[in-house]
């Protein structure tokens, strides 16, 4: 499943089986592809070491190396993330999975999904709701995307999901959030729980007490 990347004709990036499920599930969660073809991957502070899990599995693929962003919000409280970007060898993957600015659900991120990837995504953008479901955050994508995602993963894990509609308070916005309720998330967990790293283990159960873990806090 290695694939080769193209910039130009004389040059070209080699991407392995382990970095193509992990940006997988990057695309599904907080990565976005620039018009370009370079990937940003952020994360918020508080997943400074989940985001340096990234950049050392990805690092045969970067161009810019982690590095603190600070922004000022609209309250004039400072938020902190840290960020980095891979080559621009993706305009392929760009052009495939945009409309316009929106990500969009593909053959060409389906066909890469493997345990990794749910975990991924999971930590990304996954929580737990009172120990009896699982929910992720799909708030971007269209309805399309969403039954394609949905029926990939009834097919290939027998993992039924549903839409719960959340709506925001300051907006009024109503958002499609995918759930996973209690007969299908401890096989959920279970598949993405060897690939659950160190500092994220809160957002998942503990097998033997179905608990949830507390959280690792950053050294």
């Amino acid at each position: 499943m290695c694939q080769i990347f193209t910039a130009r004709k004389t040059q070209f990036l080699i991407v392995d089986d382990k970095q193509l499920e992990i940006l997988a599930g990057c695309l599904l969660g907080d990565g976005s592809i620039y018009k370009k073809g370079a990937i940003q991957i952020e994360q918020g502070e508080k997943q400074k070491d989940y985001l340096m899990w990234k950049y050392e599995e990805l690092k045969s693929l970067v161009s810019v190396n982690p590095r603190k962003i600070t922004r000022i919000r609209k309250d004039g409280k400072t938020s902190c993330s840290y960020r980095f970007v891979l080559k621009q060898y993706f305009r392929r993957w760009r052009k495939k999975i945009y409309r316009g600015s929106r990500k969009m659900i593909n053959s060409t991120i389906i066909n890469l999904l493997m345990p990794l990837s749910l975990a991924v995504w999971y930590m990304d953008d996954g929580c737990l709701r009172s120990n009896s479901q699982v929910i992720l955050c799909t708030d971007s994508y269209s309805k399309n995307s969403l039954k394609m995602l949905r029926q990939h993963l009834a097919r290939k894990w027998g993992i039924k999901t549903k839409i719960k509609l959340k709506k925001e308070p300051k907006t009024q916005k109503v958002y499609e959030r995918l759930t996973i309720g209690s007969v299908y998330m401890v096989k959920f967990l279970d598949i993405i729980r060897p690939y659950i790293i160190p500092s994220m283990t809160y957002k998942i159960l503990d097998p033997v007490t179905t608990r949830s873990i507390r959280r690792v806090r950053n050294r």
